[in-house]
Formats: C-alpha cells, sequence, structure tokens
C-alpha cells in the first residue's frame, strides 16, 4: 500500500505537467515564440528553436505583441521596442508608435506606417521597399543605410533624419546624389 501511494502521486504529477499537446512531455508556452525566435507563420504555431527567425512575441509595457509579416499593429505602442532585423513585410503598423525603437535592419518591405511615430528611432539598414510612410513622423530618426526604393514619404516629418551614402532614396538615387528624391 504505500509503494502504491507514490506511485500514484508521480503519476498525477507527471500528468499535470503535461501540455496539450497529449505527448507526455512538458510543454515549453513560457519560452516558446519570443522574440526574435518566434515561428513567422503565427503566434498559433510554437517554435523551440535556438536559430533567430525574426519573429515572436515582444512586451512593450505589458502589452503583447506578435511580430511578424503582415502583423496588425495599427495603434501599437511599440516606444523603445528592441525589434532589430524583425521580419515586418507587409505589416501593417498604421499610427503605430515607435519613437525610439530599434528597427536596425528590419524587413519593412511594404508596411503601411502610414502615421506612425518612427521618431528618432534606429531604422539603419532597414529595407522600407514600397513602404507607406505617408505622414509618418521621422524626424531624427537613423536611416543611414536604409533602402527607401519606391517608398511613399508623401507628408512625412523628415526634420533632423540621419543619412548617408549608402542611404537609397525612393527614386533609387542615393542620398547626398544629385537628384535623389529622399527629402532629408
Amino acid at each position: 500500500m504505500k509503494k502504491i501511494i507514490p506511485l500514484i502521486l508521480s503519476t498525477l504529477l507527471l500528468t499535470s505537467c503535461s501540455g496539450p499537446d497529449s505527448s507526455g512531455g512538458v510543454e515549453f508556452s513560457k519560452t516558446a515564440n519570443v522574440f526574435p525566435f518566434g515561428s513567422c507563420r503565427g503566434s498559433g504555431y510554437q517554435t523551440h528553436s535556438t536559430e533567430e527567425t525574426t519573429c515572436g512575441w515582444v512586451t512593450v509595457d505589458e502589452n503583447n505583441y506578435y511580430i511578424m509579416p503582415v502583423a496588425k499593429l495599427s495603434n501599437a505602442d511599440l516606444y523603445g521596442a528592441k525589434l532589430r532585423d524583425a521580419d515586418l513585410r507587409d505589416a501593417y503598423l498604421r499610427d503605430a508608435y515607435l519613437s525610439n525603437a530599434d528597427l536596425s535592419g528590419a524587413y519593412l518591405y511594404g508596411a503601411r506606417l502610414t502615421g506612425a511615430d518612427l521618431s528618432h528611432a534606429n531604422l539603419s539598414d532597414a529595407s522600407l521597399n514600397r513602404a507607406d510612410l505617408t505622414g509618418a513622423d521621422l524626424s531624427g530618426a537613423d536611416l543611414t543605410g536604409a533602402y527607401l526604393r519606391h517608398a511613399d514619404l508623401t507628408g512625412a516629418y523628415l526634420a533632423g533624419v540621419k543619412a548617408n551614402s549608402r542611404t537609397i532614396c525612393p527614386n533609387a538615387y542615393r542620398w547626398g546624389t544629385s537628384g535623389n528624391d529622399c527629402g532629408f
């Protein structure tokens, strides 16, 4: 009888630690899909990879956001978020607050950033090809080496933007060369 009780208790403890996968293994939900190691297919797909995928959950001011291609992050408050090399192609970031965020090397191809606050954001080496930056606040943003080919900067606030000869303007001319249409 004394041997049966510990056996029953250990069985109960093992099943209480099991996740919904029914395999009997412990689920890694607390660490799964944390940026930059999450699934780029969405929050419903867990990864337990040690390789950087440039997607996953990020927590900013107690709010959780899932960073991935085609993410819907309109009005998101990502002030100061560390999203280096994030994969946000075709993401919807209208009116998002990204001031002081680190988006260096981020892939923002076709992202909709209309009205977004990107003031003082680090966008160095970011791919903003075809990004809609209409009315966005880019004041003081670091765009050194950024790729802005075909980006829409109509009405964007561009005071104090940092750029260099590696920055590619919307018309594919390099910043600082004659004929570029960067506007900063």
